[in-house]
C-alpha cells in the first residue's frame, strides 16, 4: 500500500523512473548527491523549500511527492505478465559495449583499406544485426534468464559467426526453422510467467557517469562519494568518525577505503560499481557484512558474518571484470 513507502523510497522510485542518476538530480536541484542519497535512505528530508521543485523535476505533485496523495504515475513500466527489459547500462555494461562496436568499426575499416580480408560476403550491417540482437538477448539474461532472452542470445551470437564464415554454410538456418522456434520460446516463456510469477529477482542497475580518468572523493556528513577511473586511489575516514555510508564507482582501477578506525553507524552501507577494477574494504571487528553484491566476469570475497558482531553493514553493487574484497584489521 502506498502508506507504508516512505518518502525516501519514493523519491528512488520516480528518480529512477525518470532515468536519473542522483549525481543528475542533484545537479538540477543544486544540492550534493550525498543529500539526495540520504533522502532515499530516508536518513533526512528535502528542505520545504526545494519540494515545488524537486516534485517539478520527479513529474509529480507535491502531495503525490509526500505521500498524501496516490501517485498517478508509475515509475517503472510492466506489463501484466511482470515482463520487462530495463534499458538503463551499469558502467561494465557501457565499456564493453563500446569497445565492441570500436572493434567492428575498425574491422570494417581495415577491410576498406584491404587490410583485412574477410571471406565470402561480409558487410557492416550483415554483422551490426546480430550483434545488436546478442547484446539484446544477454542485457535480457542478466534481469532473467528465460526462453526469450536464452533464445535471442544464442539466435544474436549464432548468425554473427554465421555471418562471419565461422560456422559453415551447411550449418545454415533458415528463417522456416527461425520463426517457429521463436513462437515456441515466446509461449514458454509465458507460461513460466504464468506458472512461477514471483520468481524473478528484482536486480538494480546503477546508472553511473562515465568520464575521462578521474580521482574524486568528497565526504559530508558521515558519507563519502569516491569516483576513480583509470587510477589508483586510497580513502581512510579518520578515526572516530561517524560513517553512515558512501557510494564508489570504480573503472580500470583500484580503491581501497579504510573504516578500520571510523565508527560505522548501524544501518551502514556502501553501494560500489567495479568495472575492470579491483575495490578493497577494510572493516574493524565487530562489524558484520551483507553482501548483496553482483558479478559479471567478477568475483566477490565476503567473510561470513561473524557472530559477535553488533553492527551490520551492507555491501551492494555490482562488480564486472573485476573484483570486490573484504578485509579486517
Amino acid at each position: 500500500m502506498e502508506d507504508k513507502i516512505t518518502m525516501g523510497k519514493r523519491i528512488s522510485d520516480l528518480r529512477k523512473g525518470k532515468g536519473l542518476t542522483q549525481e543528475q538530480l542533484a545537479q538540477r536541484l543544486g544540492v550534493t548527491p550525498q543529500a539526495v542519497s540520504k533522502w532515499e535512505n530516508d536518513l533526512s528530508c528535502p528542505d520545504i523549500a526545494l519540494l515545488p521543485k524537486l516534485s517539478e523535476e520527479l513529474g509529480v505533485s507535491i502531495d503525490e511527492l509526500l505521500g498524501n496523495r496516490p501517485l498517478s504515475t508509475k515509475p517503472q513500466r510492466q506489463n501484466k505478465k511482470g515482463f520487462s527489459v530495463s534499458l538503463n547500462f551499469s558502467q561494465a555494461e557501457k565499456i564493453i559495449f563500446g569497445l565492441l562496436l570500436i572493434g567492428i568499426g575498425v574491422l570494417f575499416v581495415l577491410q576498406g583499406f584491404k587490410i583485412v580480408e574477410l571471406e565470402g560476403e561480409v558487410t557492416f550491417w550483415s554483422v551490426l544485426w546480430p550483434f545488436l540482437l546478442a547484446c539484446l538477448g544477454i542485457k535480457m539474461c542478466r534481469e532473467e534468464i528465460s526462453p526469450i532472452s536464452l533464445g535471442l542470445s544464442l539466435l544474436g551470437v549464432y548468425m554473427l559467426l554465421y555471418n562471419l564464415h565461422i560456422i559453415p554454410s551447411a550449418y545454415g538456418l533458415s528463417w522456416n526453422i527461425i520463426w517457429p522456434v521463436a513462437l515456441i520460446l515466446i509461449g514458454l516463456t509465458m507460461l513460466l510467467h504464468l506458472l512461477f510469477p514471483n520468481r524473478k529477482k528484482d536486480r538494480p542497475f546503477f546508472q553511473v557517469e562515465g568520464g575521462e580518468p578521474v580521482f574524486d572523493c568528497t565526504e559530508e556528513g558521515g558519507f563519502v562519494d569516491i569516483d576513480v577511473a583509470f587510477s589508483s586511489q586510497s580513502k581512510r575516514v579518520n578515526p572516530g568518525e561517524p560513517f553512515h555510508g558512501g557510494k564508489i564507482d570504480l573503472a580500470f582501477g583500484s580503491v581501497v577505503l579504510d573504516l578500520t578506525q571510523a565508527d560505522i553507524q548501524p544501518g551502514a552501507w556502501i553501494e560500489a560499481d567495479v568495472s575492470f577494477g579491483s575495490l578493497v574494504l577494510r572493516l574493524p571487528e565487530g562489524v558484520g557484512v551483507k553482501c548483496e553484491m553482483e558479478t559479471s566476469f567478477g568475483g566477490t570475497t565476503c567473510p561470513s558474518r561473524q557472530e559477535n558482531a553488533n553492527i551490520l553493514l551492507t555491501l551492494k553493487g555490482e562488480v564486472a571484470f573485476g573484483k570486490a574484497e573484504v578485509q579486517y584489521a
